[in-house]
């Protein structure tokens, strides 16, 4: 009986060892982070038609390796070059798990060009 017992809490501490091993579907926990380049804010003629600068985004893995996410972007871009006034660009992306960054603005303030 006394081996049984011995037995069985083995097998539980080494199945117990190995579900822990087992990885994870939720990503390493850490937000892909945007990075806006070029001025912010930019002034920008009145009826000049409006090219922004863009942004990257980045993401850390759980190995510690560099994505580039740069490509998966999500970019709003509400200028209207037709009315002086302040506009924003917000830039945003997503981790393969998911996990979004802090979303990034550029002002646009257009201005009457002289």
């Amino acid at each position: 009986m006394r081996k049984l017992v011995l037995l069985l809490g083995l097998v539980s501490v080494l199945f117990g060892s190995f579900s822990g091993c087992k990885k994870s579907d939720d990503g390493d926990g850490v937000k892909p982070v945007v990075v806006v380049l070029g001025y912010n804010p930019v002034y920008w003629a009145l009826d000049l038609p409006y090219v922004d600068a863009g942004a990257l985004a980045y993401d850390i893995t759980s190995a510690g390796d560099t994505l580039d996410l740069t490509a998966d972007i999500q970019t709003k871009i509400e200028v209207d070059v037709t009315k002086e006034g302040e506009y924003q660009v917000t830039y945003n992306v997503k981790d393969q798990s998911g996990l979004a960054a802090d979303e990034q603005v550029r002002v646009v303030k257009v201005v009457l060009g002289k």
